[in-house]
């Protein structure tokens, strides 16, 4: 009894201090992993702690919490990458990643040969427990002090990839001093472990996608897939599990759907607990009292030549010959490289391996293993974290005012403005809750998150890293204001701009002093996101000229001088100026109608304009079901005729996967007959509806009915010839 109550207070104590720590770091602003390597040596049985937390209590469990936790770690790491950002500087990365990790592991292994004396394979053996550095100790480092764009890419997707990269080189050279076969294990490891990480990411986005759990079990049945694809790969290649979890999550994490999104969340949030978890474990599992002064002093130098030897020539090495780092920003990539989770994970797990195979020659130095790791974690996160910002602020590399953007909403003119900043060279990342605008925007290669802008956190989203700038672009006027409000209680050296249609004599409503900034005002902006790529571009404008040259200054979307993009002209701007522009447009039905919605149809028959209606739109929506929504029309007409009179015909219906109603406008060559009664038809009207929005629905039907009661309008339609008199009595250009 007495045995498992200690493992009780022993696993309840290290979340609840890990948890509690973590959060006293954040509140703070210190590193984390600091805070619990010193809380989990002063609650540890040593001679400088207390004893509430006594790994040694767990028995055999200690290692299968650590391997169990470091497979999920990995698997969150491998959810989260993203490619588009690795393409950013994928040379430099791919070198860190090759010679950047020989040059620190080999000459991490020379320094433990010179300064220990141990034998050259366990040497190589322990400089490979720290090769890699991990991102949850880089970003919230990167975070606090602020660094430039391109150096927060390097070390962010340096960390993350490094992680599998490093786990795989250590298991590769505990397998050598243990065993002969270790070439054969390693390949045999890499083969299996990322086939069986591909297949079984494939089918879990198979299942995802097809929506067959449902949303709210999607998150803890990930998990447990998790768990089951370590654990069946470690049965059939032993150690192989690590690399499985890592490549199915890069797998899963590719998928283009909206649970994943919130998968990734969930998982950052869990890592949280993991982290806090092992790093109080594995701190209180340290054997301190063993090591003398002399001992002391090794440890140090080791360290010193890891960090101001190793590291330097790493960097010049990997980024040598490369245009995205000038000498400033390789000195601070040479002075930043802290370890964490991964590293310490690995020591411990091979230190209890190790010490257990009492037949090797090196088991008398598995004692070794840890000290050296957490001197280096600790040197490097302690060191490291409290002179970063002075060292960066020396070299000029710290970022003086954020400049990135971020963009809510991904519909076609988020996009064209994201385009002209992105041109522009300053970064922009889009947030929509449209899965369909954010996929498009993926597919264009822009930063694109799936997510509510109201939630989202910079710390589940490296991708919001150096927003310094917020620009609301929703259609909902009340929610550009919230986000922004959100946005600005969040960070206050942050510009915020909102859209909003602010009518005439409404300026004097908004407070002169108010931190956010209502742009865009003659934009229709319901109109103007639905528009088609060919639409829009003869909707905007981009060119250069004097400023002073400009007249309608209010037409001016974005620009750029002084090196700065604005959400607007500036009222003070002088000299050549870089500009989009929108032409504007107007349209006689407050509806979500768009030119290519206009049809001049040669059909005969109302089955056949339908279907030639539903598969124009489908050039707008590719996930429409034409067959089933035509059969359903043409039922419901069966039953009801829509013909509303004056030659007119009114299908309409409810359907998924829109966000609004949506019109479809067709005039056929020669009238139609239809309905019971066969009265001719010329002009049909297709509405279609979001099912959850029946009052939209409504007010869609009742704006038509009132613009074909004109007799002006109807006259209008009714005389157009071709498809440009059709559609310009929708679209009239507006000079």
């Amino acid at each position: 009894m007495h045995g498992s109550y200690d493992m009780i207070v022993t696993f309840a104590g290290a979340i609840f201090f890990g948890i509690l720590l973590i959060v006293i770091s954040k509140k703070i602003k210190v590193s984390s992993i600091a805070l619990m390597l010193l809380g989990g040596v002063l609650l540890g049985p040593s001679s400088f702690g207390v004893g509430i937390i006594n790994p040694s209590s767990l028995g055999e469990g200690l290692n299968v919490i650590i391997k169990l936790a470091v497979g999920l770690i990995l698997f969150e790491g491998g959810l989260t990458l993203d490619p588009q950002g690795y393409r950013v500087l994928s040379s430099e990365i791919r070198n860190v990643l090759t010679r950047g990790i020989l040059i620190t592991w080999l000459g991490s292994a020379l320094v433990v040969r010179l300064v220990f004396g141990f034998p050259w394979e366990f040497s190589i053996f322990a400089g490979s427990l720290i090769i890699v550095t991990g991102p949850t100790v880089i970003n919230p480092l990167l975070k606090r002090i602020g660094v430039k764009k391109n150096i927060h890419d390097f070390l962010h997707w340096e960390s993350v990839l490094i992680d599998p990269i490093g786990v795989f080189i250590a298991l590769l050279c505990y397998e050598w001093i243990i065993g002969d076969k270790a070439l054969l294990l390693f390949v045999s490891r890499l083969v299996f472990g990322a086939g069986i990480g591909v297949i079984s990411g494939l089918i879990l986005s198979y299942i995802i996608k097809k929506q067959f759990i449902p949303d709210e079990a999607v998150n803890v049945f990930i998990l447990a897939c998790a768990l089951a694809i370590y654990t069946v790969s470690d049965m059939v290649i032993p150690e192989s599990g690590l690399l499985s979890v890592t490549v199915s999550g890069f797998v899963i994490g590719y998928s283009e759907t909206p649970q994943i999104d919130r998968l990734k969340i969930y998982k950052s949030q869990l890592v949280d607990l993991l982290i806090g978890l092992l790093f109080m474990l594995l701190a209180a599992n340290l054997k301190l009292d063993f090591m003398d002064r002399r001992f002391v002093m090794m440890l140090m130098v080791s360290v010193a030549a890891v960090m101001f030897m190793v590291r330097p020539v790493n960097i010049a090495v990997s980024t040598f010959g490369k245009r995205h780092f000038n000498l400033r920003d390789k000195l601070f990539l040479s002075w930043i490289a802290p370890r964490g989770i991964v590293a310490a994970s690995m020591a411990s797990v091979f230190a209890l391996d190790l010490k257990g195979l009492q037949t090797s020659r090196y088991a008398s130095y598995a004692g070794f293993l840890e000290p050296f790791t957490y001197s280096v974690i600790i040197a490097t996160v302690v060191f490291q974290g409290f002179t970063a910002k002075w060292f960066g602020r020396i070299l000029g590399v710290l970022e003086p005012e954020p400049k990135g953007w971020l963009i809510v909403g991904a519909h076609n003119l988020a996009r064209r403005a994201a385009k002209f900043i992105l041109d522009r060279g300053c970064p922009v990342v889009l947030i929509d809750t449209n899965i369909r605008n954010v996929n498009v925007a993926r597919r264009r290669g822009f930063t694109a998150i799936f997510a509510n802008a109201l939630k989202a956190d910079i710390d589940d989203y490296p991708e919001l890293y150096g927003t310094g700038n917020v620009l609301a672009l929703t259609k909902n006027e009340d929610l550009n204001e919230l986000i922004c409000q959100r946005w600005l209680m969040k960070s206050g050296n942050i510009r915020l701009y909102k859209w909003s249609s602010l009518r005439e004599g409404a300026e004097s409503e908004e407070k002169s002093d108010s931190p956010i900034t209502s742009v865009w005002h003659t934009i229709r902006m319901e109109k103007v996101a639905a528009m088609s790529d060919n639409e829009s571009d003869s909707a905007f404008l981009t060119g250069i000229t004097e400023a002073e040259r400009i007249k309608h200054r209010e037409r001016i979307l974005l620009s750029f001088s002084d090196e700065r993009v604005y959400p607007f002209l500036p009222d003070d701007s002088k000299g050549r100026v870089e500009y989009l522009m929108y032409r504007p447009f107007d349209v006689s039905l407050d509806l979500q109608l768009k030119p290519s919605w206009v049809i001049y149809s040669q059909q005969q028959g109302m089955r056949n304009v339908i279907r030639e209606m539903l598969l124009t739109l489908k050039e707008d929506y590719q996930d429409l079901d034409v067959d089933k929504i035509h059969d359903h029309i043409m039922k419901l007409e069966s039953e009801y005729s829509s013909v509303i009179g004056r030659n007119v015909a009114l299908p309409h219906t409810y359907i998924d996967n829109i966000d609004d109603s949506i019109v479809v406008v067709t005039k056929t060559v020669e009238p139609i007959t239809f309905g019971d009664d066969l009265e001719e038809i010329n002009l049909v009207f297709l509405v279609l509806s979001p099912k959850n929005q029946p009052d939209i629905h409504i007010q869609t039907l009742s704006e038509i009915s009132k613009f074909i009661v004109n007799e002006e309008n109807h006259k209008k339609l009714m005389d157009a010839a071709s498809r440009q008199d059709l559609v310009a009595v929708f679209f009239p250009e507006k000079q």
